[in-house]
C-alpha cells in the first residue's frame, strides 16, 4: 500500500526519490526507497524492506540493495529524463532481479506548473534465467523539474 502525504519535505541538497515496491510470486516482498541528492548520492535515510512468505519484516540498509538502470525513457509531454528498466539485487535474500515496464509512457504529467512523475507497472524476472518472478510498482520523482519544497 502506497499513500503519500507531501513531497515537500526534502532537503535542501536532495532532488527526488525512487521508489520501488515488488511482489515476488513465492510471496515475498521488497520495498526500497532512494532518496537522491543533486550530486547523484543518495542520502544515508534511504532503506527499505523484505517481507517473507509469513510477512516477518527485514530492514534493509540502501547499502543491502542494488540498484542499476539499464535504460532510459524520455517524456514527450515533459522533456524529463527519467530511469527505465533497472537490475535490483539483494544479496542477502540471494535476489537478482530484473524490472521492465509494462508500458514505458507512466508519467503522470503536470502541464501547468507542478510536480510531474513517473509511477508505473513493472514486470519482475530472474536476472540469469529471465524466468517471471512477480509484478512491481515503481515511482519516480525530481527527472522532470525539480521537486517543490
Amino acid at each position: 500500500m502506497d499513500h503519500e502525504f507531501a513531497s515537500a519535505e526534502l532537503q535542501g541538497d536532495q532532488v527526488g526519490w525512487d521508489w520501488f515496491s515488488i511482489q515476488l510470486d513465492d510471496r515475498r516482498e521488497i520495498m526500497d526507497y532512494r532518496l537522491r541528492r543533486k550530486d547523484g548520492s543518495l542520502t544515508p535515510e534511504s532503506s527499505g524492506s523484505l517481507v517473507d512468505a509469513r510477512g516477518g519484516v527485514r530492514y534493509l540498509r540502501k547499502d543491502d540493495v542494488g540498484v542499476d538502470v539499464s535504460g532510459v525513457w524520455k517524456s514527450p509531454h515533459t522533456g524529463g529524463t527519467y530511469p527505465s528498466g533497472w537490475r535490483v539485487r539483494v544479496p542477502s535474500a540471494r535476489l537478482d532481479l530484473v524490472l521492465v515496464p509494462v508500458v514505458p509512457d507512466q508519467e503522470l504529467a503536470n502541464l501547468t506548473g507542478g510536480v510531474s512523475y513517473w509511477e508505473g507497472a513493472v514486470d519482475v524476472s530472474d536476472a540469469v534465467s529471465g524466468r517471471h518472478l512477480g509484478v512491481g510498482y515503481v515511482e519516480l520523482t525530481g527527472y522532470a523539474g525539480a521537486v517543490p519544497r
